[in-house]
């Protein structure tokens, strides 16, 4: 547990987007046993039934994320203490999860497009510089994603001032993204290992089936499968709680400004 005058941290603050992954996710596991027992409701329940409480889940990952901003720190909090927080919120972030949903035809488009040299030749170079205009396009849509969340900027300035950020930062955006993802992927994928065990059980029965092997699975085997479902959204989500301290921090490094001469005197 923290208290106020323990292990300020300043999000606020010019960082590289190393620093901002490596401190963010550090920060978020040394406190995910405190993180857990305060979002623990949202995250069972986005588990089992994503729709409609994965939207729950985020809003109360970004009302932590906002008193982290404002007190330097994460208070041990409980869901009842959180409710107006979360409730404040809950609007901003449904809307971070809508784009999110609207930009992923785009981007699934977009690496449809990058993959289509190496599978069908050279003639299909051009899906490489569609590729890149949808990425140019789309990035800063990331920096948009967190004015909404981690900020109280009105919705439409959100789209600009987070446009004019990821612009002026498009290099550091897309290292933190790419690196974020990466790391992510390698989580998600470990994650994912005892689905992986049990999706290749089912196919190794349904090929016996095919030639007429009687298929002798063990009794207990769908719970096993439905619990191999689940332990690799809980991971998802977890991962997703983990690494939201980092994108807050880069978040934080974006729209930090350095003082003035003026206000460094005053």
């Amino acid at each position: 547990m923290e208290t106020t005058g323990e292990n300020l941290f300043q999000v606020k603050k010019e960082r590289s987007y190393i620093s901002c992954l490596v401190n963010g996710c550090s920060y978020g596991f040394k406190h995910l046993g405190m993180l857990l027992r305060y979002i623990w409701p949202s995250l069972a329940l986005a588990t089992i039934i994503p729709i409609p409480f994965v939207f729950f889940y985020a809003a109360q990952v970004d009302a932590i994320l906002r008193k982290w901003v404002e007190l330097g720190y994460v208070p041990n909090v409980t869901l009842k203490v959180m409710r107006h927080d979360i409730e404040k919120c809950a609007g901003r972030s449904a809307i971070t999860i809508l784009l999110g949903i609207l930009m992923l035809p785009f981007v699934l488009f977009a690496i449809a497009c990058l993959v289509m040299p190496i599978f069908w030749g050279v003639k299909y170079l051009w899906g490489v510089l569609v590729f890149l205009l949808i990425f140019i396009l789309t990035l800063p849509m990331v920096v948009v994603v967190m004015q909404i969340g981690y900020s109280d900027v009105p919705l439409k300035e959100c789209f600009s001032s987070g446009f004019k950020i990821a612009y002026r930062n498009f290099g550091k955006v897309f290292a933190f993204e790419f690196m974020s993802a990466l790391l992510g992927s390698i989580i998600v994928f470990l994650g994912s290992i005892p689905y992986q065990i049990i999706f290749a059980v089912c196919q190794q029965a349904y090929k016996g089936w095919q030639v007429g092997d009687v298929v002798d699975l063990p009794l207990m085997f769908p719970l096993y499968a439905v619990l191999s479902i689940f332990v690799l959204f809980a991971v998802i989500l977890v991962t997703v709680l983990v690494f939201s301290f980092s994108r807050c921090l880069m978040w934080g490094s974006l729209v930090y400004e350095v003082p003035t001469e003026s206000d460094t005197h005053s």
